[in-house]
């Protein structure tokens, strides 16, 4: 079942007819991820996706039986036929289904150039869409808000994780001597797929104090005790029916210095207060402001945006995160406000070396006009 309504398929051909597109080419490979050719097709991974300007699609995949279980789209076509070219089959299913002599084709800016020039050279007679923001603003303004049935993905993607918190406390209580980075890890993958997940929505980030300062600690987890005295983290998520969650928790262990009690209590007040300035039709940029405010009025920055979206990818649209002040960033910028249907992280996070960092990140969702925080990560504190 593919993810996108009816309503949005109708605004994507409304804004196809406005820019003159006879199609749109999304590849969604290794080498080049696209969420959007799952979003428009329901086929979960490794194809090439044409979507006419009448609504029709084209499905090029890597595993035809996966495609004729998974695949909603008018038709399949047989890799094979083409020597596993996709390229050269997409082109094909243009030439036979598009009538005008030169028509314009858009292909999304993820699709690395030289596909790009291959397309161009296998089809002469078409013109490529020179606008990618323009399609790439629009994937993100569609996929923004989420329908009810992803909205129930994201709420089950969400309470697998909160399942997963109890786990984490006890780990860290029983065995914060002993306990590593690793052992933290691996027992979250399991537990996560106990409780129904298909997989981590990306692999965890486990940190104690020698690393929590990195915004995204690498390696994601090593042999290092966790529970080691300081500011600790584990940044981890559930995924369902190809839904993301994503949640942080926050650890302090035993006494901490002055400097970690003021950055653990920045964290909290920064993160309370951006919690309580979410409401419908709120600009975006202003709930990230309330939380750079408090960071920096006590002394810090805060290097990361505020937030994300949630959906088919753990960082979806839309972003949480400052008005631009650079020119150029500015005229591409677009104000979005809290709408029905929003589901994006609050995560504000203060890190500095020698003392370490922490991060308060949970998951919220717009549901018949209501704010709702509905994963439940809090700061655990282990004497």
């Amino acid at each position: 079942m593919r993810p996108i309504t009816q309503e949005k398929i109708d605004r994507l051909l409304a804004f196809m007819k406005d820019e003159h597109l006879d199609a749109i080419l999304l590849a969604d490979w290794e080498n080049a991820r696209d969420v959007n050719m799952r979003y428009l097709s329901g086929h979960p991974m490794d194809a090439s996706l044409v979507f006419k300007a009448d609504g029709e699609t084209c499905l090029i995949p890597w595993d035809l039986q996966l495609a004729e279980d998974h695949a909603e789209v008018d038709e399949v076509i047989d890799p094979n036929n083409f020597q596993r070219q996709w390229v050269a089959a997409a082109v094909q299913y243009l030439k036979d289904n598009l009538s005008k002599e030169s028509p314009l084709i858009a292909m999304n800016s993820g699709i690395p150039y030289k596909y790009v020039l291959e397309t161009q050279q296998r089809y002469p007679e078409a013109k490529i869409y020179n606008e990618p923001d323009n399609l790439y603003n629009k994937f993100s303004e569609l996929r923004a808000t989420k329908s009810p049935q992803e909205l129930d993905y994201l709420l089950e993607a969400g309470k697998i994780g909160n399942k997963t918190l109890k786990d984490i406390r006890q780990f860290a209580e029983e065995q914060r001597k002993e306990g590593t980075e690793n052992d933290l890890s691996f027992l979250v993958q399991k537990k996560l797929k106990e409780y129904g997940a298909e997989d981590n929505s990306f692999p965890s980030l486990v940190a104690n104090v020698t690393r929590s300062y990195q915004i995204h600690c690498h390696p994601m987890a090593g042999n290092n005790q966790f529970g080691k005295e300081g500011l600790a983290l584990i940044d981890f998520g559930a995924l369902y029916h190809g839904y993301a969650s994503d949640i942080t928790v926050p650890f302090t262990f035993g006494e901490l210095t002055s400097e970690q009690e003021k950055i653990k209590e920045t964290t909290i007040k920064a993160y309370n207060t951006a919690i309580e300035a979410i409401d419908v039709g709120v600009p975006l940029w202003k709930i990230s402001q309330t939380a750079v405010d408090v960071i920096e009025a006590a002394g810090y920055n805060l290097p990361h945006s505020l937030g994300h979206g949630l959906g088919l990818t753990v960082h979806d649209a839309p972003s949480v995160r400052q008005k631009p002040t650079d020119e150029i960033a500015l005229q591409k910028w677009t104000e979005r406000v809290v709408e029905e249907g929003m589901v994006f992280t609050i995560e504000p996070g203060v890190y500095i070396k020698g003392q370490g960092g922490l991060r308060l990140e949970n998951d919220v969702m717009i549901r018949n006009g209501k704010v709702e925080v509905y994963t439940n990560s809090e700061l655990f504190e282990i004497p």
